[in-house]
């Protein structure tokens, strides 16, 4: 599935990600967006490590996003698996 939408704990909230699949040079990346009303809105992008199946952030990735990773990934490989 090339875009999709997923609501991961962030926090003590729930929040609804929107997930897009983009290829180019560099392989398959998933660029994931947030916007929320009241709290300050994110990005980021991530690309299937090398060693497994799974998903991990692009290097340079705001730190407190490190924390919902798994979560991300998680949501990645249900998604394309489906």
């Amino acid at each position: 599935m090339d875009q999709f939408s997923k609501q991961i704990a962030v926090g003590k909230e729930t929040r609804l990600l929107q997930f897009k699949r983009i290829k180019n040079a560099d392989g398959v990346k998933f660029f994931i967006t947030c916007g929320h009303l009241t709290k300050d809105a994110f990005s980021c992008s991530m690309k299937q490590n090398a060693y497994d199946a799974g998903w991990k952030l692009v290097p340079g990735s705001q730190r407190w996003l490190y924390e919902i990773e798994g979560a991300l990934s998680d949501a990645i490989l249900q998604t394309t698996l489906s």
